[in-house]
């Protein structure tokens, strides 16, 4: 389980109040609230966003709780209510535990729901635009190339029209697989559209997004697509553009490329052209 800056920030902030709690447990004669401060761990542990952590802090909190009360001092109030105090802030620790450790097991499992394309299991629109947004934030800092493609099917109206719905949804998912074979691990692929696709290239200036769109066009074009035994062929026109200007918002980038593949599309479609911004 490995943990990230913020991640080791919590958990080193979680064990300066473990200490901190401890200290006044121990050395007051009625301890802290018998170890409720304890639940504090668990609910710190949300910030991880990690279910397992939840668990090792809960686990940090009872044995500190159980601790407390052995090293606390005795005498000065009635030991058996310190003692189902205690019990009862293992049952705080816990119930919060098992809560928060259900909660984010469900948001791991709804995460993909929300940035994930069904279909085709690319990234969907909205996750797009939020990688977007990074990198271009990274590019106006370190000024390293980014380009990005939008493709569109040719005619895939036709394709719907003349094998079914099903045939084009084949389509789309064996399109996503050529886009996917074509890109780096750090590049973006999305479905923004029915049959539109985005292909967010990282320090990738424009000629090397010509180089890996034509890739694309030609593998499409070459790739004998075979549904209910029929096979059959499509291609696709691809728009490129890079950016350069930072007066360029997000919108315009994208614009930009949309523009170049409407251009590709009213050249005679099956190509792909670029257009640099600047």
């Amino acid at each position: 389980m490995r943990l990230g800056t913020r991640e080791q920030l919590v958990v080193l902030l979680s064990l300066l109040l473990c200490i901190a709690v401890l200290f006044f447990d121990i050395y007051s004669a009625m301890g802290v609230a018998a170890g409720v401060p304890y639940v504090a761990l668990v609910l710190v542990g949300l910030i991880t966003q990690k279910p397992r952590f939840i668990l090792v802090l809960a686990t940090l909190g009872s044995v500190l709780t159980i601790a407390g009360y052995y090293l606390s001092p005795k005498g000065i109030t009635d030991n058996d209510v310190v003692l189902v105090n205690r019990a009862l802030a293992l049952f705080a620790i816990w119930s919060t535990a098992i809560v928060s450790y259900f909660h984010l097991n469900k948001l791991a499992k709804l995460e993909p729901l929300a940035t994930t394309d069904q279909l085709t299991a690319l990234y969907n629109r909205h996750y797009f635009t939020s990688e977007l947004v990074k990198q271009i934030n990274i590019w106006k800092r370190y000024q390293r190339p980014l380009s990005i493609l939008i493709l569109d099917i040719d005619f895939f109206k036709k394709v719907n029209d003349t094998y079914g719905h099903i045939a084009g949804d084949y389509v789309l998912q064996e399109l996503a697989k050529i886009c996917q074979a074509a890109v780096r691990d750090i590049d973006t692929v999305a479905r923004i559209g029915g049959e539109e696709f985005s292909i967010l290239l990282p320090s990738t200036a424009v000629n090397g997004a010509m180089r890996i769109a034509e890739r694309i066009r030609k593998e499409t074009e070459a790739f004998s697509f075979n549904y209910d035994g029929v096979r059959f062929r499509v291609t696709v026109s691809i728009g490129v553009a890079e950016l350069t200007d930072e007066e360029w918002s997000i919108t315009e980038f994208m614009k930009a490329a949309d523009d170049m593949l409407y251009k590709a599309k009213n050249s005679g479609r099956n190509r792909s052209i670029a257009k640099h911004i600047g």
